[in-house]
């Protein structure tokens, strides 16, 4: 077992543990770097999936065994947020800390019409379709006009899907989120916890950062000025800072 803690980067929605190579290379000089394809997209399979968070934090599980870690640092943006919340709370002693980025512990009427809206697209054309919905949500996540990072990240989203039923899964769970949210279940997080927003997030805004801190109990709240969505992109240098410094400083 590496003496170095271990930090596990966990994705968002459409993504693959590519979205942190900006991270992963700055992070791996200080920890152990775990980052993984999440269910259903780039390299893992859908397989049995029964459009829950849970499952996807017992996949996390697994997969952890497997690496023999110990307690360990999760660092989830957006859905990878939302999966984080929920190992904690389903596996708190295998949970040193957290960082949540972009992330949200409810889904609202506005984030249900964006799932459900997403759901019948895809239904409705499949690959082609989520495709065309990839490339535009890229676009809506960042603040910046640099169409070169737009364009980097349009084309790891477009390629994180292989299958379809990988999709579906990963937003029939986020509905299910809206249904049943986290929030009344966070005061029984106990380990240290850092939540990140972005100042002009349209997907996950500051408010909904703000909700995750004020249920956890003692998390730290931060919003980074000048960006959107996605801070691993727009503010990598920040990101990574703020990541090492409070992971080091617990």
């Amino acid at each position: 077992m590496s003496e170095r803690p271990t930090a596990v980067l966990i994705h968002g929605l459409s993504e693959t543990r590519h979205v942190w190579r900006r991270q992963t290379s700055f992070l791996e000089q200080y920890f152990r770097v775990i980052s993984y394809d999440v269910r259903g997209f780039g390299k893992s399979p859908t397989g049995n999936a029964d459009g829950t968070v849970r499952q996807f934090a017992d996949d996390l599980a697994q997969l952890l065994s497997a690496f023999d870690t110990g307690p360990v640092w999760l660092v989830g943006f957006s859905m990878g947020g939302v999966i984080s919340q929920r190992f904690a709370l389903d596996f708190p002693s295998q949970t040193k800390g957290m960082i949540l980025i972009a992330s949200s512990c409810t889904v609202g009427t506005h984030g249900q019409k964006f799932f459900n809206y997403r759901i019948k697209q895809v239904e409705k054309g499949g690959l082609r379709n989520i495709a065309e919905t990839n490339s535009n949500d890229a676009r809506g996540c960042f603040f910046t006009k640099d169409e070169k990072l737009i364009e980097e990240y349009k084309k790891l989203r477009v390629t994180a899907v292989q299958d379809p039923a990988g999709y579906l899964n990963a937003c029939h769970a986020m509905l299910n989120v809206g249904a049943n949210p986290l929030t009344p279940e966070l005061n029984a997080i106990g380990c240290p916890a850092s939540i990140i927003a972005g100042e002009h997030d349209p997907y996950c805004p500051p408010k909904a950062s703000k909700m995750i801190a004020d249920a956890i109990p003692n998390a730290n709240l931060s919003v980074i000025e000048n960006v959107g969505h996605c801070m691993q992109f727009e503010a990598s240098d920040q990101l990574n800072d703020q990541i090492s410094s409070f992971i080091t400083d617990h």
